[in-house]
């Protein structure tokens, strides 16, 4: 060590605890060189990461682009780069940064580890789990990427390799938050909620990362929840979702973008004001391909579209398909402005042929051949692009879940979802209650518009209910009874269901969703006056 020379004797000290494994101590160093005037690639990366870590991720961007500025193919740099895009929601962004990374060092296990992550908030999975695969292959010490495969097989549902892949992620970092965060899930999922809530707390009291400790706070709610503690759970829930909300608010919150709700306004505004007469279809167009029938399942988010799915899907002559971008990705273009709509509704019949063939191919892709069977397309916040259905699908029906309001929307608070523009209400409670008023009023508004015949089912009928429910809903359809119907619970099993319903329908018709609302007191409160009016017209309890 030079003891003449201050600045080198401050980089060999960085270097030393950076050897150590002493992260906090090397970014402590870094910073007291920077002060001091010593700007340096790896001063800034370090500095950018305490920044990260306290939660101010534009201030640690900054310095990351001085960083890149001074070093442009520092491949830790490029990397961090993603990592804090990544937090910030712009995935997007993140992969070119990632990718560049790669482009410089191919085995640099961290980039392909940020790409894993990114390519999954994207819903990628498939992608999103290779590149997780590459980087624990590339560095089998690296903890990160067990603990992002673990969550992978927690969410498809295979609970003996989701905890082998977190407790080995754990043996190498203790504190590995993904992986915590996996056991504490299959904890609780076996009944050990105590145990699987102190592992959370444990989490919470370390050094987290925004995303991570929102996650989190989102565990440990789901815990207080099933521990009959639920007003403990809504303040969880609630910090979660206020992490998400800080963090996502510079891309949702901006004067040039248009929120989902605000969305909703302008839609209404635009059918109005529509005629009948220009929302007819586009043609009939040829067969694709030759279904017995077409039904779209639509609501909002935890209206009891997952059941109600799985119980068409029992039937023989039915496929269906579960919340994948099949006729939002057609509607987009024509929904993202007036124009656009201008143009649907003046659609000719050539362009609805290329559209309802785009549709159709965006099925297939996922899998689902629909050719002589029902197919229904089960995705709950199609009720926007309803029109869409009216122009290019004159056949289809449309069944409309209705459930609780009140129950509809705490739900849809307490549960994540990746954010994106149309999950961003539910990072708020009365935003949640405001963007649901906004999309019923659309399903209202176009049922007196759009020739599609709609059939309105309420959850709450089939439980009570469920074979004079069921069997309404087969007559609209077009499907004969058949008892295999009531199997539906293990249809669920023996499907790839991934929405945040999947356990509770496996385990068959029951009551626990119904009036759960009241279990919150008045931690829901400020929600009640938003949905008043729509509970009183789906002729609720007040």
């Amino acid at each position: 060590m030079d003891v003449d020379n201050p600045a080198a004797e401050r980089f060999a000290s960085v270097l030393a605890a950076l050897g150590r494994d002493e992260a906090d101590r090397a970014a402590g160093l870094a910073e007291a060189a920077l002060k001091a005037g010593e700007e340096h690639p790896l001063y800034l990366n370090l500095s950018a990461f305490r920044l990260e870590q306290s939660g101010d991720l534009h201030g640690a961007l900054a310095r990351l682009g001085r960083a890149l500025e001074l070093a442009p193919n520092d491949v830790l740099v490029l990397t961090a780069i993603g990592r804090t895009l990544s937090q910030l929601g712009r995935d997007r962004d993140a992969l070119a940064y990632f990718d560049a990374a790669i482009a410089v060092h191919p085995r640099h296990a961290p980039a392909y580890n940020g790409r894993g992550l990114s390519l999954t908030a994207l819903g990628d999975d498939q992608e999103g789990r290779r590149a997780q695969l590459i980087a624990a292959d590339l560095d089998p010490n690296f903890p990160d990427p067990l603990g992002a495969l673990a969550d992978h097989a927690l969410r498809e549902d295979r609970p003996d390799v989701a905890r082998n892949l977190a407790e080995r992620a754990l043996k190498l970092q203790p504190d590995q938050p993904a992986a915590a965060l996996v056991i504490a899930s299959l904890d609780g999922q076996a009944g050990r909620r105590d145990a699987a809530l102190h592992r959370v707390e444990r989490l919470l009291n370390s050094h987290l990362a925004p995303m991570h400790r929102s996650a989190a706070e989102q565990v440990a709610g789901e815990q207080l929840d099933a521990l009959g503690r639920p007003e403990e759970a809504m303040a969880a829930f609630g910090r979660a979702k206020g992490i998400l909300r800080g963090m996502f608010a510079e891309l949702y919150e901006r004067a040039d973008v248009e929120t989902a709700t605000g969305l909703t306004r302008r839609l209404g505004a635009y059918f109005t004001e529509a005629s009948p007469n220009d929302w007819l279809a586009a043609g009939i167009g040829e067969a694709q391909p030759n279904v017995k029938g077409h039904v779209f399942l639509v609501g909002f988010v935890r209206s009891g579209t997952t059941l109600l799915e799985q119980v068409l899907a029992s039937h023989p002559d039915v496929t269906a398909l579960e919340e994948k971008a099949t006729l939002r990705a057609v509607a987009a273009p024509y929904f993202d402005s007036n124009e656009g709509l201008d143009r649907l509704r003046s659609l000719g019949p050539a362009s609805a042929d290329a559209l309802r063939a785009d549709y159709w191919a965006r099925v297939r892709a996922f899998g689902v051949e629909p050719s002589g069977r029902v197919f229904v397309d089960k995705a709950p916040l199609s009720t926007l692009w309803l029109p869409m259905v009216a122009k290019l699908f004159p056949e289809a029906k449309v069944l409309l879940a209705i459930r609780d309001p009140r129950d509809v929307v705490v739900s849809a608070f307490r549960h994540r979802f990746l954010v994106n523009a149309l999950a961003w209400p539910f990072t708020d409670l009365v935003d949640t209650a405001r963007f649901y008023d906004g999309v019923m009023r659309l399903a209202e508004l176009y049922r007196g518009l759009l020739p599609t015949p709609v059939h309105q089912h309420r959850h709450e009928d089939l439980v009570e209910n469920f074979d004079r429910e069921v069997g309404a809903i087969c007559d609209f359809v077009g499907l004969s009874w058949t008892d295999s119907l009531r199997d539906f619970a293990e249809t669920a099993k023996n499907r790839d269901v991934q929405t945040p319903s999947r356990d509770q329908v496996r385990r068959g018709l029951n009551r626990e969703g119904v009036g759960r609302w009241r279990l919150y007191g008045n931690k829901v409160d400020s929600i009640l006056p938003v949905l008043e009016p729509w509970v009183e017209r789906y002729s609720y309890e007040p």
